[in-house]
């Protein structure tokens, strides 16, 4: 009873099982890749956080630098995504490697996460979001990709992640262009990740990058 109006005179109260899925993602992301450098809290009604963890995407054994973020959505596996179908999971969240985390970055990544619960769809490996424009300045890329992370610790994260009994997909998020988009929807997606392979594909997002096609 004296707890009980400690905790009301007092105004603190449990943490609500909601809050504890957004620590429970974080802590997950920060056992992989630290403490983030910036967090970027979301004030919406579906709350989509975004943490920014700075990296170096220059392997250990090799020499210089290419410094960068891992910018990963927190809160779209809050619910499952309608319509999943086969073996896809039902839930996912967002990754994006980047040179900054500029507004217009976060902005895109947070609409993305978003838009399975607005269109009633779903996002899986090798689903495509095509735009009628560039959404980020500098590129003249207008698709979105989502593929799956094949660095170490963000496939870590993948295996470690579940919600609700749920495993949740982590989906790189990538830019294509008219052509390459072309070649996917025409020979599939495989002759377009080989394209990559044998052009190096930078991980970190280069809005300059020429098309491959």
């Amino acid at each position: 009873m004296l707890s009980r109006l400690a905790k009301l005179v007092s105004g603190s109260t449990d943490p609500s099982p909601a809050v504890d899925l957004y620590r429970h993602r974080l802590a997950i992301y920060e056992s992989e890749l630290g403490e983030p450098e910036h967090s970027f809290t979301d004030s919406a009604e579906r709350r989509i956080d975004i943490h920014a963890f700075g990296r170096d995407f220059v392997p250990v054994c090799q020499e210089g630098s290419d410094e960068g973020y891992v910018l990963l959505t927190n809160g779209m596996s809050q619910q499952r995504m309608p319509g999943v179908s086969g073996d896809a999971k039902l839930r996912a969240e967002l990754m994006w490697y980047v040179r900054e985390p500029t507004p217009d970055v976060r902005d895109n990544l947070r609409w993305l996460a978003n838009l399975p619960f607005i269109d009633t769809t779903w996002f899986g490996f090798g689903h495509r979001v095509a735009l009628p424009w560039p959404p980020v300045a500098g590129t003249d890329f207008q698709t979105f990709l989502f593929l799956t992370p094949i660095i170490g610790p963000d496939k870590q994260i993948a295996e470690a992640l579940e919600i609700a009994g749920d495993p949740v997909e982590i989906l790189t998020v990538n830019l294509i262009s008219d052509r390459e988009l072309a070649l996917i929807k025409s020979e599939g997606l495989d002759p377009f990740l080989d394209l990559l392979d044998d052009n190096d594909y930078p991980p970190i997002f280069d809005p300059r990058r020429k098309s491959y096609v």
